[in-house]
């Protein structure tokens, strides 16, 4: 499959579920989850009917720039740093300057496999509201990787709003990482905290 060809499937990725999302993420049946006053984090869950996925979001204000926010989260380098799951990444293809192809691998724990799937990551930035949509990619050109685990994406991604203090970021996520419920609800609770230590990462 040529450039071409991969940034059309990208854009049709991302095209098929991206309506979808922002009544996914204002649904009536986001339950409370977790929160820090001290530092304004809250965090929400459902499980999915039909699927028995848990998805989850959280928001914090970061007092920083859009842009250095942007940038940071951006940036996959920075990645780990707060998203603890996460044993390494990297940038695939650059499809154009919004459409990404990336590859993810989720460390895995005691006779638990890696967990891994390649994505497309929507990104566009705005003064005002930016935003990073990830679903999941899926080809022949990337076939599983012996010993890891693939898992599916449905959602992923970060909105920015600018507020007054800074930035509201939201992130949220709904895929199947292909672990049993205790496992999953351990993992989503790191996740959701992925706001807090990046707000810590930026103003400290």
């Amino acid at each position: 499959m040529d450039d071409v060809n991969e940034r059309e499937k990208a854009i049709e990725a991302v095209n098929k579920r991206k309506p979808e999302l922002e009544e996914w993420l204002n649904r009536p049946i986001w339950k409370d989850y977790d929160k820090d006053e001290s530092v304004g984090y809250k965090a929400w869950y459902c499980d999915e009917e039909g699927t028995g996925f848990r998805s989850i979001k959280s928001k914090i204000i970061i007092n920083k720039s859009m842009k250095e926010i942007f940038d940071y989260v951006a940036d996959l380098n920075n990645k780990p740093k707060y998203d603890h799951s996460l044993d390494h990444c990297k940038e695939i293809l650059k499809c154009d300057d919004n459409y990404f192809i990336q590859y993810y691998n989720y460390k895995g724990a005691f006779l638990i496999s890696n967990r891994d799937f390649y994505i497309v990551s929507y990104q566009k930035y705005d003064d005002n509201f930016s935003e990073m949509f990830c679903t999941n990619f899926s080809d022949p050109k990337y076939p599983e990787v012996k010993g890891v685990v693939r898992a599916e994406l449905i959602y992923a991604g970060f909105q920015f709003k600018k507020v007054d203090g800074g930035v509201e970021v939201t992130y949220y996520t709904e895929g199947d990482m292909k672990l049993n419920q205790m496992l999953v609800n351990t993992t989503l609770s790191e996740v959701a905290k992925q706001v807090v230590y990046l707000k810590k990462l930026l103003e400290n």
